[in-house]
């Protein structure tokens, strides 16, 4: 894959992110695994939920190092990127009242996360927290499916005991995210078990 490729994917996963996240939280059925970690530590410290998602972020890249698989520099140029993004897309997303109006839009999110996810893995340049975690436990032998489904269950967990926001949309979007990035990598014509033996190397080229 060409350097252009990769940076055509890496734009946009970053841009599909910015509009998936946002019509997860108008959809109001819960927010993804990650984002109940942030909700959780903005209840118990009172840190503004910006700061929150970086320290967060530090913490799983710090995990997903440990693991074998260091965070590139598009892992820490997305981190900081995304949120202005998100903001911009609340300010354009409607509220919706309608059940099936939020049920859409929690699907839709759900799905374009997923894409997002299978094309920023694909470029190889740094993926985001959950995703250095998900690859590094996919390093160690551990199937996409279940390294997927420890890097949500980890942070819906501990930010759960925080007190943060959990839904039916957060379980669902726990559960399947696992399947829905495999079947991506697999329709990118991505061979995940490329990334266990090239490890640290594989996202910080």
């Amino acid at each position: 894959m060409s350097m252009r490729t990769r940076l055509l994917r890496l734009l946009a996963s970053w841009v599909l992110v910015a509009i998936g996240v946002p019509l997860l939280v108008r959809a109001e059925l819960g927010v993804a695994p990650f984002d109940v970690l942030n909700t959780g530590m903005h209840a118990a410290v009172g840190w503004s939920l910006g700061l929150c998602f970086i320290v967060d972020a530090m913490v799983f890249f710090a995990i997903g190092w440990a693991l074998g698989v260091r965070p590139g520099w598009a892992s820490f140029v997305g981190t900081l990127v995304i949120g202005p993004l998100v903001n911009v897309m609340l300010a354009i997303v409607p509220e919706q009242h309608r059940v099936a109006s939020r049920l859409g839009l929690l699907g839709g999110g759900i799905l374009i996360v997923a894409l997002a996810i299978c094309l920023v893995v694909t470029t190889e340049l740094g993926a985001g927290p959950t995703e250095v975690v998900m690859l590094g436990l996919f390093g160690r032998g551990l199937g996409i499916v279940p390294s997927r489904w420890i890097s949500d269950g980890v942070p819906f967990v501990i930010g759960m005991a925080l007190g943060g926001a959990v839904g039916p949309g957060t379980l669902i979007f726990a559960v399947g995210m696992g399947p829905m990035v495999q079947h991506g990598l697999y329709l990118l014509h991505y061979e995940p078990r490329r990334l266990a033996p090239r490890g640290a190397d594989a996202l910080g080229s």
